[in-house]
């Protein structure tokens, strides 16, 4: 591996200028890894590799692009400023994306409205499921002597208007609806994104940097359970859908629970500082009280928000069943709504920390 590798930095070198892209350059590990096995060889490669970085960055001409889907496992040290200079997250396609990936494969095949219905039933799915329905449906037209269809492609890509669950898209545009909802009146930085499917939702905020206030921290617990708060007004009963892995929204909530009460001088307990917090939460009974309590209370204050702007809450949500994936020049309107209501009734805090109106689109 290491022959290799110094093999291609040097062939890229040599054939200046040039784009050297490294596949899964996860793959380089990191020494900070728990995996003693081959420890000693792993820490030659990423040591070798980081050198190779240096002096190919020295060097005009070639630009290094590195592909992964676990970027968390890198080494720090491969990822800092004069090495990896800019990250780029590359998310699912939005229904527009999609839409201009079926256009570009299948306008001479379909009409423009089939296509509009494929992209807006097809979100969720990665451009690797497009092109793999659209070679697959393109062998089966071939194969049976017929036009590529519609039918074809939905077969392919496991999707069909007729199977899909209108209670289950219902409660996760609600869902999905609240958390936007909630980053408008409490100032929490505009929504870029919001996608929903079978499989679920997702929403893109910006954050910008706040003062590290405990009205800061809180605010963002109540938006981690706007969700689930949504879910209850509206539906009358919350869904496991706030939950599971460890970037839920109960997962965060309580990590931010946590982190006030042990490691940011915010909690009961004042100035201490715990060197292992989720150890602190599972050992001591007060710690774990005074957690519930707060996500308690934040779930209660989003119910009150969403109780305010119900009616903005409810159109919202059935503006993104009907399109699926709204961006932001379509949930502006929405939200400026909502933060113009937020100066004029509060959003119903004990206290209040001035808001600043969202970005004109």
């Amino acid at each position: 591996m290491l022959r290799e590798m110094r093999a291609s930095f040097a062939e890229a070198r040599r054939n200046a200028p040039c784009v050297l892209i490294i596949d899964e350059i996860d793959a380089v590990g990191s020494r900070d890894s728990d995996d003693r096995h081959g420890s000693g060889y792993r820490l030659q490669v990423i040591n070798a590799f980081l050198a190779e970085l240096d002096a190919i960055s020295r060097d005009a001409g070639v630009i290094l692009i590195g592909t992964s889907n676990h970027a968390d496992k890198m080494d720090p040290a491969v990822l800092r400023a004069g090495r990896m200079d800019l990250k780029v997250a590359v998310p699912l396609p939005d229904a527009g994306a999609l839409l201009a990936i079926l256009r570009h494969h299948l306008s001479e095949d379909l009409a423009d409205a089939d296509l509009q219905t494929l992209a807006r039933l097809a979100l969720g799915k990665s451009a690797a499921d497009i092109d793999a329905a659209i070679r697959a449906a393109r062998s089966d037209a071939r194969h049976s002597g017929k036009r590529l269809t519609l039918a074809m492609l939905q077969d392919h890509l496991n999707i069909d208007a007729a199977s899909e669950n209108g209670d289950l898209l219902w409660r996760i545009a609600v869902h999905e609806a609240g958390h936007a909802i909630m980053a408008a009146a409490l100032g929490l930085g505009p929504i870029d994104s919001i996608q929903i499917s079978n499989g679920g939702g997702k929403i893109v905020r910006q954050s910008p940097p706040h003062e590290g206030l405990l009205w800061n921290f809180e605010a963002e617990i109540a938006y981690s359970l706007g969700g689930r708060a949504a879910e209850r007004l509206v539906l009358g009963a919350v869904s496991a859908g706030a939950g599971g892995p460890t970037n839920s929204d109960l997962a965060i909530a309580t990590n931010y629970a946590i982190q006030i009460e042990t490691t940011l001088g915010l909690g009961v307990e004042g100035p201490v500082w715990h060197a292992e917090p989720e150890e602190a939460y599972r050992s001591t009974p007060n710690i774990r009280d005074r957690v519930r309590q707060r996500i308690v209370r934040a779930e209660k204050r989003a119910g009150t928000i969403l109780t305010q702007h119900r009616d903005r809450l409810e159109a919202l949500a059935r503006d993104l069943l009907q399109k699926r994936s709204m961006g932001a020049a379509e949930i502006e309107p929405w939200l400026r709504e909502v933060f113009l209501a937020t100066l004029t009734e509060g959003d119903g805090s004990p206290a209040q920390t001035p808001l600043k109106p969202p970005s004109p689109p």
